[in-house]
């Protein structure tokens, strides 16, 4: 393909971007791939929500997430990281880690209720992972266990 041809796809790409935030157009296409390994014993392969309109979507509106997939939310420094579950469709476990150590462990979180409140889960983390529900205990990923993140 031609610089020109490149150019015009490129543009086309931010023109489009600013639509995906004003009403909520899939932002999977945009996200980068990785690949997560948990005690050296447990790979997961991930999709990185690094933007902060990729973090606020998340796993919303997805309809189901296979075993050993998940989703990974880097932060530059450690803080307080708080996950809602505005727009889940499916239970999931959600793992804060710092320092490339697992330190909670939120198991079998179910989406929210169409009338009851949103939830909203918090730790001091500078990665959140989020995986399906159950596949924590299924692969005996525990707190304290190592983790690293190798992003493609």
């Amino acid at each position: 393909m031609t610089a020109v041809g490149n150019r015009a796809i490129l543009g086309l790409l931010l023109a489009l971007a600013p639509l995906e935030v004003a009403v909520g157009l899939p932002v999977a296409w945009a996200l980068r791939r990785g690949e997560v390994v948990i005690d050296g014993r447990v790979t997961i392969s991930v999709e990185v929500a690094r933007s902060p309109q990729a973090q606020a979507r998340g796993l919303g509106g997805r309809p189901s997430l296979k075993k050993g997939t998940g989703m990974v939310f880097p932060y530059d420094e450690t803080g307080v990281r708080g996950i809602w579950m505005k727009g889940m469709l499916i239970p999931i476990d959600i793992l804060w880690i710092r320092d490339g150590r697992i330190v909670a462990i939120e198991p079998d979180v179910p989406p929210p209720s169409s009338n009851g409140p949103l939830a909203v889960f918090t730790h001091v983390a500078d990665l959140v992972l989020e995986v399906p529900a159950g596949y924590a205990k299924e692969m005996g990923i525990r707190v304290g266990q190592p983790l690293r993140v190798r992003y493609k």
